[in-house]
Parts: C-alpha cells; structure tokens; sequence
C-alpha cells in the first residue's frame, strides 16, 4: 500500500492506518497535521480575519477565567 500523502510504499512500524482515508507514514501524518493548522476538526486556515479575532479573544478570555485568583504576572491590553 502507498501512503496519501507522499505516495511511497508503507511498511512495517513505519505506517499506519488512518480511519476512512488510508495508510500513511507515520511522518508524513504529522506534517500533514502540522500544516493543516487544524485543532479537533476546526480549521483554522478557513476562518476569515473578522472569526479568527473572535476566537483569539475566546481563547484568551478562557486562559484568564482559569487562572487562579491574585495570579497576575502581566496586564493584557485589548
């Protein structure tokens, strides 16, 4: 079997079986994740400029909502 993304033989250790796809080398999945820039199922390379500001701030307002109380290292500026 050849992997998708590269299209060289698989063998052994080396590949493995990603469901509904096919197999790949273990290698070329993990690039291929890297640059898909995606994060459980959302990707972030399809989200336009006005989204992808509304879920930095999402992301920013839950890291502070976790922090425990009195544990200000620096003030963010919006």
């Amino acid at each position: 079997m050849k992997c998708i993304f590269c299209n060289k033989p698989v063998h052994g250790a080396n590949g493995m079986s990603i469901a509904g796809i096919g197999v790949a080398h273990q290698q070329c999945f993990i690039a291929n994740e890297a640059l898909r820039r995606t994060f459980q199922n959302l990707d972030i390379r399809a989200l336009n400029d006005q989204e992808l500001v509304e879920l930095k701030d999402l992301v920013l307002a839950e890291e502070n909502s976790r922090r425990p109380p009195g544990d200000v290292d620096e003030i963010e500026l919006f």
